[in-house]
């Protein structure tokens, strides 16, 4: 019988949300600078306001991701099912979703505003040609960070979902290898 145990510290699950994390913080940094290229206008610095609370969110995380890691090389596989139990990851709490779709929402806001400002700024012609390109691509950066934080909000509820509680029924010795147990 084949168990998902995604509140090990080091499931494939883990590892694929820190690195999606790792490229946010990636994402929103670049996402930032084009914001500041043209000072902010086109987002109304809310741009680098939503990257700050991005930015402060994933290291966070990533932080609480690599103690929980550490704890469990210090005191082994052997035990390492008693400290599981009844435990979940860092990034399967409800308070870590909870935040990733406020952050969601705060970027979606800064897609609307971006689009509004530069209808209105086209409109009276006020940018120079080099600002505009900037916002021709800040705009498909801050959707890709929208769509980026989506897939992470997903993958950490598909790993609250399921993760063990009971994680004493699991071979710890022999879990991520394609070989049986009495191979």
């Amino acid at each position: 019988m084949t168990l998902i145990i995604e509140n090990h510290p080091f499931s494939k699950l883990a590892r694929q949300i820190d690195n999606l994390l790792w490229a946010s913080v990636i994402l929103s940094t670049a996402v930032s600078a084009l914001s500041l290229m043209n000072m902010g206008r086109l987002s109304l610095f809310m741009g680098p306001i939503t990257f700050l609370f991005t930015l402060t969110h994933n290291f966070i995380l990533l932080r609480l991701t690599f103690l929980n890691r550490r704890r469990a090389k210090i005191i082994g596989v052997e035990s390492i099912n008693t400290s599981l139990n009844k435990s979940l990851p860092p990034t399967a709490t409800k308070g870590n979703i909870i935040s990733l779709w406020i952050l969601i929402a705060l970027w979606c806001l800064v897609v609307c505003v971006i689009i509004v400002v530069s209808v209105i700024i086209e409109a009276g012609n006020s940018f120079e040609s080099w600002e505009r390109l900037a916002g021709f691509v800040e705009l498909p950066t801050v959707v890709a960070e929208v769509a980026l934080l989506v897939t992470i909000a997903l993958k950490c509820r598909k790993q609250k979902k399921s993760s063990i509680v009971q994680p004493e029924r699991v071979d710890w010795e022999h879990y991520g290898t394609n070989q049986p147990h009495g191979a």
